[in-house]
């Protein structure tokens, strides 16, 4: 998905739903357009502190949720209780996650579709799938030494 795409998601549903502008959304989506990897809300929060040291915590809880709610970020758990937050516009075909039990360093990794095996479950129990997820705990290189 282009950035394009996400930034006219975004305004859509805005317009939609009747949200008044918000200079400190706005600010956050931005940071959230800029992020190359998973992050977290406290991540997100101290690099918005940077530039905008009033920023309450509050307000970014509430508008991930609303990016969220949009469709333009995905929340993942990795087995903690914090959530990690991935910009869709990262999302490949059909990818998974790496995840280091010890240093808790996330690795997405392709994978062929799973398709197939989709439409078998489908035959077999009448299961039809819209999403799923692959998350596989080990460690890292790094920490195997």
């Amino acid at each position: 998905m282009v950035m394009s795409t996400i930034e006219n998601r975004y305004q859509q549903y805005l317009r939609d739903h009747k949200f008044k502008s918000s200079k400190r959304r706005d600010i956050i989506f931005q940071q959230v357009m800029k992020s190359a990897d998973h992050f977290t809300i406290d991540d997100l929060y101290q690099e918005l502190l940077k530039n905008e040291p009033d920023i309450g915590i509050a307000t970014i809880y509430r508008n991930i949720r609303l990016f969220v709610e949009i469709g333009i970020i995905i929340e993942h758990s990795f087995g903690e209780k914090k959530g990690f937050y991935e910009l869709i516009k990262s999302q490949l075909p059909d990818h998974g996650h790496l995840i280091c039990q010890n240093c808790g360093k996330i690795i997405e990794f392709e994978y062929k579709s799973l398709d197939q095996y989709k439409q078998l479950l489908f035959k077999k129990y009448k299961f039809k799938i819209t999403s799923h997820k692959l998350e596989i705990f080990g460690f890292c290189p790094k920490c195997q030494e």
